[in-house]
């Protein structure tokens, strides 16, 4: 029914929850114990009626002790006593189920709670090298539908103890009614148990595969939405629909087929029961005709018992079907958080508390997982305290992996990056982090007011301060012209704000930040003049008096760095200032001519 690597994780879940799920099960407990107490009345209800008549010897011990007590009352009131005593028991026994519904329901949303949030703390662990491989909309499913069908698992777990509960008191009472019948109906159940093994097991496999599906048509879905533009653009609307068909298609037969074996426990439950019930019926009336008519109200009782055990069964073997068809879900979460258990850096022990002389790189080496080349090959250079380092060269050369590994986001295969002379590796990566601002080419703006993003790198951060760094952004004038100001909503990604405008408040970010060290990866190359011209001042207040890493593609910006370092091929081709690297004539020089001619040419045509 339930995979051992599902179980484990249900389990941890349900302890985390322990006091709800214990509050459940006992006011479960309560409520079976009150269902199995107020069946004998229905027995002596019918007694009475049919002119209480009572063979004493006959009945059974239970019973017989409540018509002793009841007996001591006047004959009239006896129908009374049994209907308030039935009422009672009744309005009693549905308050606790109310209430063991209300925690199973609680447990549920709070087992789903904490898995979302194991999820999310997993996803927030896990270093950028993790998400270069993964797809974003499988990681979203984990969250969103597995979570939302593992979380039920909780609830029919506890549901199922509880109706087990409710079948053995009431089979304790069937047995006080007659052991003979009981015995029977025992062995027909357990032969109704075997015959259902074979479609859970169908249930379960089918139910994994609608868990799989449901992580591909996700992945569909937000790779879909994320390419919008790019669909548009070659018109391939017709393509992704065909593509989307064939993925609802597989999430459609592997769901059909779970309902399939899954619709099927109902039916059969019941025909089993009533199968059960006639044949019971069938043995009962003997004991009818040894006893005469006082044998009728016992077999009534019986018959009136195990048609209140029969509904339970069917919703017991329809929670075993469920837990099958959603195990699949909470599986493929385990999956997840098991194979991602050891994905994340090793943190050091140092707290990052300043730079005082630089960074060092020696003979650093590193190889993406998907490539068989290292995209680093033995790089060594400094970068001294309070200096402007540029990084250029061809697409590919390793710029932004090299100040992937100033951020950490990555270790070298070989080598070691010194801070001050001390291994990066030994510093607290949250210290080091918080010393370090990057802005990059592709901005990132969260979709909330332009307040929240600048000062997402410092929430605490005053309303003056946010708009100094607005200032020293250039960002001030163009914000104050906007609708609501700073509290103007920037949109997905920014979405409502030009390429130049989102430039300018990732610097304000940066700027608020007041980082040690400041990388900028090309963070002007696609921007028009204007705008780069803008950018440009900003970026020359954000890095004055500060250790700056610049990565460029436009040499231009970056003639005045106390030092360019000339990438090919993932190794440091030269390095130097912009006129000794002139003065070499070879890798910069060829770079630097290759831009002032097309500079000229397009003057020309203007």
């Amino acid at each position: 029914m339930l995979q051992n690597k599902a179980i484990s994780i249900l389990i941890k879940l349900i302890i985390a929850q322990r006091y709800l799920a214990i509050n459940s099960l006992i006011l479960a407990l309560f409520t079976s114990i009150l269902e199995g107490i107020s069946t004998p009345f229905v027995m002596l209800i019918l007694q009475e009626l049919g002119g209480g008549l009572f063979n004493i010897s006959q009945i059974p011990i239970i019973i017989k002790n409540i018509v002793e007590l009841y007996a001591t009352f006047p004959k009239s009131w006896h129908l009374l006593i049994l209907f308030v005593t039935l009422l009672s028991l009744t309005i009693i026994k549905n308050i606790f189920l109310y209430f063991s519904n209300i925690n199973i329901n609680n447990l549920q949303l709070k087992v789903g709670f904490l898995l979302r949030k194991v999820c999310i703390e997993r996803f927030l662990k896990l270093e950028v090298s993790f998400y270069n491989r993964s797809n974003i909309g499988t990681l979203l499913s984990f969250v969103n539908e597995q979570a939302q069908r593992s979380e039920i698992l909780s609830s029919q777990v506890i549901e199922i103890i509880r109706e087990m509960l409710m079948i053995f008191i009431l089979l304790v009472v069937l047995i006080g009614l007659s052991p003979e019948l009981t015995i029977i109906s025992v062995i027909s159940l357990l032969v109704i148990s075997l015959l259902f093994k074979a479609v859970l097991n169908s249930v379960r496999i089918y139910g994994r595969k609608a868990a799989n599906s449901i992580d591909e048509f996700s992945s569909f879905i937000t790779e879909l939405l994320s390419g919008i533009r790019v669909i548009k653009s070659f018109k391939s609307e017709f393509r992704e629909l065909e593509r989307a068909d064939k993925y609802l298609t597989n999430r459609y037969v592997a769901e059909l087929g779970a309902f399939k074996y899954n619709s099927a426990i109902v039916p059969l439950t019941e025909t089993a029961g009533i199968i059960l019930l006639l044949l019971l019926l069938g043995v009962g009336s003997s004991v009818v005709s040894a006893t005469g008519g006082g044998g009728l109200p016992l077999l009534l009782t019986y018959t009136y018992t195990l048609l209140r055990i029969i509904p339970r069964i069917n919703h017991l073997n329809s929670l075993r079907s469920q837990l099958a068809l959603l195990s699949g879900s909470l599986e493929v979460i385990h999956d997840f958080l098991s194979s991602t258990d050891e994905l994340h850096l090793p943190d050091g022990q140092k707290p990052y508390r300043g730079l005082t002389s630089g960074i060092n790189f020696e003979n650093v080496s590193f190889t993406f997982a998907a490539n068989s080349e290292p995209t680093l090959k033995n790089i060594s250079f400094p970068v001294k305290k309070g200096t402007i380092t540029a990084l250029i060269g061809s697409s590919g050369s390793g710029k932004s992996t090299l100040a992937d590994l100033v951020m950490r986001f990555h270790d070298p295969d070989s080598g070691r990056i010194k801070i001050d002379g001390i291994d990066l590796r030994e510093y607290q990566i949250a210290s080091w982090r918080n010393a370090i601002a990057m802005v990059s080419q592709e901005t990132f703006l969260f979709h909330t007011s332009i307040r929240e993003n600048i000062a997402y790198g410092c929430p605490d951060a005053t309303k003056l301060e946010i708009i100094e760094a607005a200032k020293k952004a250039y960002a001030y004038e163009f914000i104050q012209e906007l609708p609501e100001g700073f509290d103007t909503i920037v949109g997905d990604r920014g979405a409502r704000l030009s390429g130049g405008q989102r430039q300018r408040i990732a610097i304000a970010r940066a700027i608020l930040r007041d980082p040690d060290i400041l990388i900028l990866d090309e963070a002007t190359s696609a921007l028009d003049s204007n705008s780069e011209r803008i950018v440009q001042r900003a970026i020359e207040e954000v890095s004055r008096d500060r250790t700056v890493i610049v990565i460029a593609h436009r040499l231009s910006t970056i003639e005045k760095a106390d030092k360019i370092i000339v990438m090919y091929n993932g190794r440091v081709a030269e390095q130097g200032t912009h006129e000794e690297l002139l003065a070499l004539h070879s890798e910069y020089w060829s770079l630097y001519k290759s831009q002032v001619s097309v500079k000229e040419q397009i003057i020309q045509s203007t």
